[in-house]
């Protein structure tokens, strides 16, 4: 990872807009390549703010991709706030249902995806359901 954003291995800043599936699965791998890009996008640069009491000095936290706050020591995850915030299983395969969710055209039942995913169905309703707030939200705050 470089500066702000999200960038292959060649220094190019990555746009997953109408991305292919092929593209998706080369960019991403597994769990650490997800966390980077969430972590990119989270805290572009180096800005960075406590959720907890508006801290901005940091270093780095326990786990991949985290930051610590150095006043009140608490982690924040790159995946805190978002949907993928306490996901239950891991990210890739959270990425690939909200991949596969958001590139069919008539979208994928809780069912389709437990039988794909092999997960609970409640699990992914409950996933599926964050997705669709999330998409949703966005709609509220149109990109310029």
């Amino acid at each position: 990872m470089a500066g702000n954003g999200y960038f292959n291995r060649m220094g190019k800043k990555l746009k997953f807009v109408g991305v292919i599936t092929l593209k998706f699965n080369q960019e991403f791998k597994d769990d650490s390549n997800y966390y980077q890009y969430l972590a990119a996008i989270k805290w572009p640069s180096v800005i960075y703010t406590c959720q907890k009491c508006g801290y901005t000095k940091y270093c780095i936290g326990k786990n991949p991709f985290s930051r610590r706050c150095i006043k009140r020591r608490y982690d924040e995850s790159p995946t805190a706030g978002t949907m993928f915030d306490k996901c239950k299983f891991s990210l890739l395969v959270a990425f690939h249902i909200a991949f596969k969710i958001s590139t069919e055209k008539k979208g994928m039942s809780s069912l389709e995806l437990r039988h794909e995913f092999e997960l609970r169905q409640p699990t992914c309703w409950e996933f599926k359901w964050k997705i669709q707030q999330a998409m949703q939200s966005s709609k509220r705050y149109k990109l310029s």
